[in-house]
């Protein structure tokens, strides 16, 4: 078939295939747009309940707390004291070498895997 010459059919069906293109990206539109709106209304239910806790919340800072008061008063005796850094600040360890260690030894790096004999521990690693 050459460009010049298009039968009614091919046309037909060229036309069919952009109509119903056309249907199926309108109908993913819309299903995109119910669902960015779903997740929009989720999203501002969730902002307020979270935000409607805080605002119910007596002591809204730290530093209004009643009990951090104590703490700090009774054991921690001042903000940013040598206790309070080392009890209250985190700190990373590097670990990755155990792990790889056992990786290479076929072992599992849980302890509480033994409990679980019949099914595979979700944590666990199947070697």
């Amino acid at each position: 078939m050459n460009t010049v010459t298009v039968t009614r059919r091919c046309l037909l069906k060229a036309g069919m295939a952009l109509g119903l293109a056309a249907l199926f990206g309108i109908r993913m539109t819309s299903k995109a747009a119910a669902a960015v709106t779903e997740l929009k209304s989720f999203m501002q239910k969730r902002l307020d309940g979270v935000y409607g806790a805080d605002r119910a919340f007596p002591a809204r800072a730290s530093q209004d707390n009643a009990q951090v008061r104590a703490l700090y008063a009774e054991f921690l005796h001042k903000p940013g004291s040598r206790k309070a850094h080392d009890l209250l600040h985190m700190h990373f360890v590097d670990r990755s070498a155990g792990v790889v260690k056992l990786q290479a030894e076929g072992k599992t790096a849980n302890r509480g895997a033994g409990e679980f004999p019949d099914s595979t521990y979700p944590y666990e690693w199947v070697s």
